[in-house]
């Protein structure tokens, strides 16, 4: 949608000889709510609340830190017990902790440490994520109102993991993909969601990812793999707002010769994969992380984004062909 703006600069262009002055009205959008949340095995409830902008609106870091939802009243509930989420705000967090909460969240540390970001979670430790286990959201929001509800499924382990060399280029002996075999269960409607984070040190001595990153399209459903075992691989994914060299040479995208990685399989549900399926084609077409999704189905009544149960397997593997 971005190249849309380019008719209107080649007529201002094409004007600037002249002695009138012509005006020209940018299209903008109402701002819709979106909700990021998720509940995963043995983990509270975590929600990040913001806003949509504008295709035409500035991407600085005050106007990212600045569609992030203040101030909401957010309750979960699985049924027999309703807790209320806490709102974080990065501002309070110490510098020492930037980092485990950037884990947490999965946003950039870089951004948390930048700007005063603000999010939702339960604080305590008598209301966890379990399988099987079905968990409504409901969110105030200044008067606006959402909610969602979404499951946990029963986790589904990968059957192996290994390194391939991915060899674009002659002598390539240090970048690939990772590769795994899963078994699907027996009965349709299965979905998955694929993580990855890096814990071996780059060249500072800093561990390479802080948290579990998921590349874009990083789901996928059994509609016609049901019952098959069979291989397949992902791409390294990169946060949002990285500036890493390695997120921007010719290593980005790609697991590296002597990395330990550690994989997070997370088991979802059907509207959730349609979520982040949909999504991800949003992004890939549009190019713009901030616009309104058009084109994404939510599981969200009364505004945009996903409610997700994870059920996850975690397995650690060293990159080695």
């Amino acid at each position: 949608m971005r190249s849309s703006i380019l008719p209107f600069l080649a007529v201002a262009s094409l004007l600037t000889a002249c002695t009138k002055d012509i005006t020209v009205d940018l299209p903008t959008t109402d701002p819709k709510l979106v909700v990021e949340g998720t509940i995963e095995i043995g983990g509270p409830p975590l929600v990040i609340l913001t806003r949509t902008q504008s295709y035409f609106d500035p991407t600085s870091l005050e106007s990212i830190a600045s569609i992030f939802v203040r101030d909401a009243v957010i309750t979960v509930s699985d049924g027999i017990t309703t807790v209320p989420l806490t709102q974080i705000c990065s501002s309070a967090i110490p510098d020492s902790l930037i980092d485990e909460a950037a884990a947490l969240t999965g946003l950039d540390p870089a951004l948390l440490a930048s700007a005063d970001i603000c999010i939702y979670a339960y604080t305590g430790n008598d209301f966890l994520g379990v399988e099987g286990r079905t968990y409504s959201l409901n969110i105030d929001a200044g008067g606006e109102l959402a909610s969602s509800v979404t499951s946990i499924p029963y986790a589904v382990a990968l059957d192996s993991l290994w390194f391939r060399l991915a060899q674009q280029q002659p002598d390539d002996d240090s970048l690939g993909f990772i590769y795994a075999t899963l078994t699907d269960p027996d009965t349709m409607g299965n979905a998955y969601r694929w993580f990855a984070k890096r814990i071996n040190q780059d060249y500072d001595g800093d561990q390479k990812d802080d948290q579990f990153i998921a590349p874009l399209f990083s789901v996928f459903e059994d509609r016609y793999i049901n019952a098959l075992t069979f291989d397949f691989n992902f791409n390294r994914g990169s946060s949002q707002y990285s500036s890493d060299e390695d997120d921007e040479n010719e290593e980005a995208g790609y697991f590296k010769r002597g990395d330990t990685v550690v994989v997070k399989f997370v088991s979802i549900g059907i509207p959730e994969f349609q979520f982040y399926n949909t999504y991800a084609n949003n992004v890939a077409s549009q190019g713009d992380l901030f616009s309104t999704p058009a084109n994404a189905r939510t599981n969200i009544s009364g505004g945009l984004g996903v409610w997700a149960g994870y059920a996850q397997a975690i397995d650690t593997m060293v990159c080695v062909p």
